[in-house]
């Protein structure tokens, strides 16, 4: 290439590196963003903070605490250990009275189909602490309501029917702790009442999220990806990950209106309005067992220690994050689901959506249809492209006369500033804007990164059918033919429209339909089906254009 053309590089050249930089951005922004905006690693002191009542109140009072033991030893706790399962409409939770933990949450009526889907890690170490158990600071009270059987008070059946109550009891010499657990008979939260008391004192206590989310407890890929420890205060969700953890635990001293593991379509956890006092995150790593190769690995698994105050009263959450069920349990929670820097778009985009889809009955001919919307209100902004792409065009001959005219001069040469003075001018002249062909890509991009924030991370379409081999718009396409398809309509559209540049740039632009196909290969199929119909669409409309101004149609004689 001479050097006038090397110092002369185009819009078109610096849009295909935006573009592919643009590609980059969408695949590795929560990840640049979690390193560049980590969560505060000191503890923060406590901060007085406006607390917002809960909208679903209790429907009875809390239970007065238990009266203080005076029985004799004959009179403290001996039970054997048992499972009691609990059903409602939306889940089936098995308490095990050995350590009174929640020893599984399996969630039902996922989608059609589907059986329960556990949300509770399974096969753990006996060292690690499980889901909301109770821990006191002291270390021999500790040991004991840990390893000590609970007696179930009010019932001798190992499986109830919701609405229900399930009290366990402990009484030692040294401590008694009181847990009653309300399930209702529909919803995806229960009340937990607690009290702890040594002699006559309450002592505050502990409870535990995790290790993990999910039946394997970390995951790279479905249900449960992206796991993390997210907490609401003062408005804002901050979350933590593994790698947030890697090199020391994170303290944190500060109230909470809930705090939850996070996966990502699914959460669980613990919301109270005034009792949540601090949280420890740290991370613990386990081995694993690849069961194709037979070889171990570790997985690291997130637990998150709750400081609770004496006596309290809270909800305890296991749901998937669909924002109308989050909102139902609390307002705030909704703020679980994360749209990041694109909520904007996303919000009126899913809602949308989903009132095409009640009509549709179809969340991928929903896509279809809102992306004809999409493409319907650009398309004055699709014609002012192809006029300035066409008036582009048109000056090719004109440009590179007058780059030949500086082609000899060397790089450093301050007449080749000339140049482009020249060529600026050129464009005056004839009322050219350089950057006119690239905006309909320039506004179609936030769209682009809308779509897949909500495709990533909208409940509504975890395992939303479309037809024949796309079975899970969530997921990226089996056969990857929406990817293939949707390069075939970029070549087909960069035929359709007018040439622009130097024929360097030009083949440069041709490799941009195989760069995308290799980008949407493991994108979901919802997101590949948009961009696929977002192309096949702006198809149509360009030849609808070129149709009713014969002016605008590409020359032969120019794409050679």
């Amino acid at each position: 290439m001479s050097e006038p053309e090397r110092s002369s590089m185009d819009v078109e050249k610096r849009m295909l590196l935006a573009i592919a930089l643009s590609m980059a951005i969408l695949m590795l922004a929560p990840y640049i963003y979690q390193r560049l905006f980590p969560p505060p690693p000191q503890p923060v002191k406590p901060a007085p903070v406006q607390r917002v009542q809960q909208p679903e109140a209790p429907a009875e009072a809390p239970v007065p605490p238990p009266p203080i033991p005076t029985a004799p030893a004959a009179g403290y706790t001996k039970a054997k250990a048992r499972s009691i399962s609990i059903e409602n409409e939306n889940f089936v939770l098995r308490w095990n009275t050995a350590g009174g933990i929640l020893e599984s949450a399996l969630l039902k009526n996922m989608a059609k189909g589907q059986k329960a889907l556990e949300t509770i890690p399974k096969d753990l170490p006996e060292t690690l602490p499980r889901p909301f158990q109770l821990r006191l600071e002291d270390e021999d009270l500790d040991k004991t309501v840990t390893r000590a059987v609970y007696e179930v008070v009010g019932t001798d059946s190992d499986t109830i029917k919701a609405p229900a109550d399930l009290t366990l009891r402990l009484r030692t010499p040294d401590v008694e702790v009181y847990r009653r657990i309300r399930v209702p008979a529909t919803g995806f939260a229960i009340d937990i009442e607690t009290y702890v008391r040594q002699g006559n004192r309450s002592l505050p206590y502990y409870l535990f999220l995790g290790p993990g989310i999910g039946p394997e407890g970390h995951s790279t890929l479905g249900d449960f990806a992206n796991p993390a420890v997210a907490y609401w205060q003062d408005g804002s969700v901050t979350r933590y990950t593994a790698g947030d953890v890697d090199e020391a635990p994170a303290n944190l001293q500060v109230p909470a209106r809930w705090v939850a593991m996070d996966g990502q379509y699914f959460a669980y956890g613990i919301l109270d309005d005034k009792d949540i006092r601090s949280f420890l995150i740290k991370k613990s790593d386990i081995k694993r067992t690849d069961p194709k190769n037979k070889k171990e690995f570790l997985v690291p698994l997130l637990t998150a220690q709750v400081g609770m105050a004496r006596d309290s009263r809270f909800r305890v959450f296991v749901a998937p994050k669909d924002n109308e069920v989050l909102q139902r349990v609390d307002p705030q929670l909704a703020s679980l689901v994360d749209y990041g820097w694109f909520s904007i778009i996303v919000k009126p985009l899913l809602v949308s959506l989903k009132l095409v889809y009640q009509y549709v009955g179809n969340y991928g001919w929903a896509i279809i249809i809102l992306t004809f919307i999409i493409n319907l209100a650009l398309f004055p902004v699709r014609w002012k492209q192809m006029v300035s792409m066409k008036k582009m065009s048109d000056l090719q001959p004109k440009m590179r006369s007058i780059q030949d005219r500086y082609k000899r001069m060397k790089r450093d040469d301050p007449r080749k500033q000339e140049m482009n003075v020249e060529i600026m001018k050129l464009y005056k002249e004839h009322g050219v804007n350089p950057l006119g062909g690239c905006l309909p890509l320039v506004i179609q991009m936030p769209f682009l990164f809308a779509f897949y924030r909500m495709l990533a991370s909208s409940f509504e379409l975890r395992g939303a059918p479309f037809m024949l081999w796309i079975q899970d718009l969530s997921q990226h396409d089996p056969y990857y033919i929406t990817p293939i398809i949707m390069g075939v309509t970029m070549v087909i559209q960069q035929k359709m429209t007018p040439a622009t540049g130097d024929p360097a740039q030009r083949r440069m632009m041709m490799m941009l339909p195989l760069v995308m196909t290799f980008f949407f290969l493991n994108v979901s199929s919802g997101l590949a089906v948009y961009f696929l119909f977002s192309n096949v669409f702006g198809m149509m409309f360009q030849f609808l254009l070129q149709r009713w101004t014969p002016d605008l149609k590409p020359k032969t004689a120019s794409a050679k």
